[in-house]
């Protein structure tokens, strides 16, 4: 199947670090979180995919996001003017509660390609296999299947100080009914309660999982970033949380693209 689109780029969009549920095989982008999905851009303005409907692909990709508007919401400063033209073709994903929580404890002092190579260690192990359009791919783990292969097999995946966090969110997500459909505090409530999930970890699952434009997640690059460009905002700010409200409240509603622009512009150009 096809899709038009607009302003959108998938390579941009699936390698900037803000999801490991995909993955490049040269041609295509596949993953296999609930089903196998498979996707390529062959033209600037079209989208080839396969294994999912219109309406999936546009939520998993953030296709339905006015760009148009959310630029103009974000038209702040020329720091990020200067972002957003550099990542001219960006979107905020939806990957998923489960899916961002387990990618996003495996972040935690880690890069991206370390974060990738666990993802994909983990899925080998613990998940189905399957083909579509000829590429072999991996389910990527489900929290089911790792409660109930137990914690000495993960230790086996050398992921340090992480396997405990993995193993606790599991258990947790075996345990309690989480859903995006959930109130927004009553989410993060719960989140935070997960072994691993701090107030880091739970605006990119926020984010990145659930699409909540309005969380600001910021590691240390981002937090060296804001201090050198938006010090005169944050001002006194010491906690993650008080430099977040600050951020979020500059930022306003669209707080999470900025954060992604920001964040992509700077990584990629060793902005400090």
């Amino acid at each position: 199947m096809e899709i038009d689109v607009n302003n959108f780029s998938l390579n941009k969009t699936l390698a900037s670090g803000q999801t490991f549920v995909w993955k490049n095989t040269g041609d295509y982008w596949v993953s296999f979180v609930n089903k196998p999905v498979a996707i390529r851009q062959p033209s600037e303005n079209k989208l080839e995919f396969y294994g999912a409907s219109k309406d999936e692909i546009k939520k998993l990709l953030g296709l339905s996001d006015d760009i148009t508007s959310i630029k103009a919401e974000l038209d702040k400063d020329d720091f990020l003017d200067k972002a957003i033209e550099y990542s001219n073709g960006l979107r905020v994903v939806s990957d998923g509660l489960w899916p961002a929580t387990l990618s996003f404890i495996l972040s935690i002092q880690s890069n991206i390609p370390l974060i990738l190579k666990r993802i994909n260690n983990l899925s080998a192990a613990y998940g189905k296999p399957a083909k579509i359009i000829n590429k072999e791919i991996h389910q990527f783990p489900t929290y089911i299947d790792i409660l109930e292969s137990g914690g000495e097999k993960l230790k086996q995946f050398k992921l340090g100080f992480r396997t405990k966090f993995v193993f606790s969110a599991a258990e947790y997500f075996s345990t309690h009914i989480l859903s995006e459909k959930l109130e927004l505090n009553q989410l993060k409530k719960h989140l935070l309660e997960i072994k691993g999930v701090g107030d880091k970890v739970l605006d990119c699952i926020l984010l990145y999982g659930i699409h909540d434009l309005s969380a600001f997640p910021m590691d240390v690059w981002m937090l060296r970033v804001l201090s050198k460009h938006y010090g005169n905002l944050l001002g006194k700010a010491k906690s993650y949380r008080s430099k977040r409200e600050v951020m979020t409240a500059y930022f306003g509603k669209y707080a999470g693209y900025a954060q992604l622009y920001i964040y992509n512009y700077s990584r990629l150009n060793k902005i400090k």
